[in-house]
Order: C-alpha cells, then sequence, then structure tokens
C-alpha cells in the first residue's frame, strides 16, 4: 500500500499542488477583498464555505481509496516518513508558500507619508539656502589690483648692418720702377756708351735685334773681345711687391736689368701685377 501511495504521489504531485496554489490564491483574494469592505463578514464566511466546497470537489478523485479511514491513517504516516526522509521538500515549500500567502494582510497606504513631503521639502529648501550662504561667505573678496601699470617695454632697434667693401687689389702703377747696369773690363766711358744705347732701347727707339746689333759693332770697334750678346725686352712676370736689383761691377763685361710694370693686374684675378723684365748682357 505504501509503495503504491508514494507512486500516486510521484504521478500526481504537480496537480495537487497546482490545485494548492490555485485555491490559496482564490482564498488570498476573497481575503483582501473582504478586510477592503468591512462590515461584510457574512458575506467572507460565505465565500470561504464555498471555497472550501471548490478544494473539495477539485482535489482528485484518484487519491480516494475504499478504505478511508486506514488508509488516510497510513497515507499520514507516510507522508510524515517522507517528510522526514526529505523527499518532500518541494511540498514542504509550497505549503509554506501557501500558508504565507494567506496570512498576509494589504498594507495599506500611510497618509502621514503624503503629509511629510511638504515639510521635506521645506527642509531641503533651507539647506540649500545654508549651503549657498556658506559659499558666499567662503568665496575671498576681489582685491583691486593696486600694482602701478608697468610701461610697455620699447623695442630695441636693431643695428644696421654696415656693408663692408672688400678691400680690392690695387695694382702697382705703370712705368719704369727700377733698372740698374754694372760693367766688367772695360772702361767707365764704355759702359757709358752702352747704357746710352740702352736708353733709347728702353724708350722703344730701337728693337731687341737692333740694339744687339749696335752693341756687337761697338765692341768690335772697341777691340773688346766677346762671346755672346743677349737681348730681351717684355719678358713676362707677376709681381705684388717690385723686387729689388742687385748688380755689381765686375762680373760679366756689360749687364742691365730693369723692370717696367704694366699697371693691370693679373687676368687670373690674383693680387698681383704684369710686369716685364727687360735685361741686356754681354759675356
Amino acid at each position: 500500500m505504501k509503495e503504491q501511495l508514494k507512486r500516486l504521489w510521484k504521478e500526481h504531485r504537480k496537480s495537487m499542488i497546482a490545485v494548492f496554489v490555485l485555491s490559496s490564491l482564490v482564498v488570498g483574494t476573497l481575503i483582501y477583498n473582504s478586510l477592503d469592505s468591512k462590515g461584510n463578514s457574512e458575506k467572507v464566511l460565505a465565500d470561504t464555505d464555498a471555497v472550501e466546497e471548490q478544494i473539495e470537489e477539485a482535489t482528485p478523485t484518484s487519491l480516494e481509496e475504499p478504505a478511508a479511514e486506514a488508509e488516510e491513517a497510513t497515507a499520514v504516516d507516510e507522508k510524515a516518513t517522507i517528510e522526514e526522509a526529505g523527499e518532500q521538500e518541494e511540498p514542504a515549500e509550497m505549503e509554506s508558500i501557501i500558508a504565507g500567502k494567506m496570512t498576509a494582510k494589504p498594507v495599506t497606504a500611510d497618509k502621514s507619508t503624503t503629509k511629510s513631503e511638504p515639510q521635506a521639502s521645506d527642509e531641503i529648501q533651507a539647506t540649500n539656502q545654508e549651503k549657498t550662504a556658506g559659499k558666499q561667505i567662503s568665496e575671498p573678496a576681489t582685491v583691486p589690483n593696486t600694482e602701478p601699470a608697468t610701461e610697455p617695454v620699447q623695442p630695441v632697434p636693431a643695428p644696421t648692418a654696415v656693408p663692408v667693401q672688400e678691400n680690392k687689389y690695387v695694382p702697382i702703377s705703370e712705368g719704369w720702377k727700377d733698372s740698374r747696369s754694372a760693367k766688367g773690363d772695360i772702361t767707365s766711358a764704355q759702359k757709358a756708351d752702352l747704357d746710352s744705347m740702352i736708353e733709347s732701347w728702353k724708350n722703344e727707339a730701337v728693337s731687341d735685334a737692333e740694339l744687339q746689333d749696335r752693341i756687337m759693332k761697338y765692341l768690335d770697334e772697341q777691340g773688346i773681345a766677346y762671346m755672346e750678346v743677349s737681348v730681351t725686352s717684355k719678358g713676362y712676370a707677376l709681381y705684388d711687391v717690385i723686387p729689388e736689383i742687385e748688380l755689381r761691377d765686375g762680373g760679366n763685361l756689360y749687364s742691365f736689368v730693369g723692370t717696367y710694370s704694366t699697371g693691370k693686374q693679373n687676368p687670373d684675378g690674383t693680387d698681383k701685377t704684369v710686369c716685364y723684365n727687360w735685361s741686356v748682357f754681354v759675356f
């Protein structure tokens, strides 16, 4: 018998739980309506009786057995054992929920809360006023700036750049700058005759070849033995400073060296002047 009850319970426990939940909801609704409508106690009793009749009618007929009292007693014992064994946790929880819903009372709205709202708003306004007053006190008063206004600094004008003139090279002036003559084994009179021939040559009255012929004829007339007569004019030379000519007597039979400046700078752009060396040597 116990095994049959267990099997029936397992098979129909969902429907039984649904019936209990439905009945509890109906009872709770009726109780709530009865509390709202005060003075209708007779109606509440009638409704509860009707609900009980509906619950009795809603119980499954499959659980009723011919032997009512004996089977009910065994069912109660079996239910107790199942609850002790922990297999009926879910029905126990549902019964506690149903019991809680049946005993719960509707909470009436407290009218005092609506009355206290204006008072709370007054308190909020008061605290806001206190905060604004505190901010006004805590803010430091602005002090006007009494410092004297500083005069704007005038920009110092940049010094005007003076263009630097490059030192251009000045060529040596045009003309004869230095000339000297010296004698060897000839007399001073013979030297003076040769010097006069050189002067005409320097003035370009005679050419190099003509001067050479005149010197050779003069030496032959004077009976002076010689080996060679060399005449050179316009020997190209570049000078920035005219060198000093040094000639001493006692060397060749006759020697002449002179430097002539054209007054023109070197065409290559160097700081030198174009000059010519003139020379006459009698060996």
